[in-house]
């Protein structure tokens, strides 16, 4: 099984929740983009290239995908600690939801070049990093095959 041969329909989206420290956070700014969105802005939508993963430090964002009637519907809300757009980042794949700030909003962009730049430069980082993703993943598949039986 692939994971393009998950029932999305059946799936809950995935949060990753972060652990990391404020000195942690601070070292990964070195490295990559603070940005602000105002409440109601686009952060990036649905179709579009998957450029960056993106972690909240203050506010929420929505992440709203459209129903069979093409109205947009929240799938998820993403709060601070969390993070979204990974796998979209990881295997590279155009993006499968729109997300928009709830809130006024402040997040952490890393993109691709910052995960090598990490890994080559800082890779005491990026390994925790990998870490929680791989695990949020793993629960995830093991809920949708479970789920897929049910």
């Amino acid at each position: 099984m692939s994971l393009n041969d998950l029932p999305t329909e059946r799936i809950d989206p995935w949060l990753v929740t972060w652990d990391y420290g404020g000195e942690t956070i601070q070292k990964i700014k070195e490295y990559a983009e603070e940005v602000h969105f105002k409440s109601g802005q686009t952060i990036f939508a649905a179709g579009q290239p998957s450029d960056a993963m993106y972690l909240v430090l203050e506010g929420m964002v929505l992440v709203l995908v459209k129903d069979n009637d093409g109205k947009e519907q929240t799938l998820s809300i993403v709060t601070e600690g969390q993070s979204f757009g990974e796998v979209g980042l990881l295997i590279k794949q155009s993006r499968l939801a729109t997300t928009a700030a709830g809130l006024d909003t402040r997040l952490l962009k890393i993109t691709w070049d910052t995960l090598e730049q990490l890994e080559k430069e800082r890779p005491d980082l990026l390994i925790p990093m990998y870490k929680a993703l791989a695990q949020t993943l793993a629960e995830q598949w093991m809920l949708a095959v479970f789920n897929q039986k049910g």
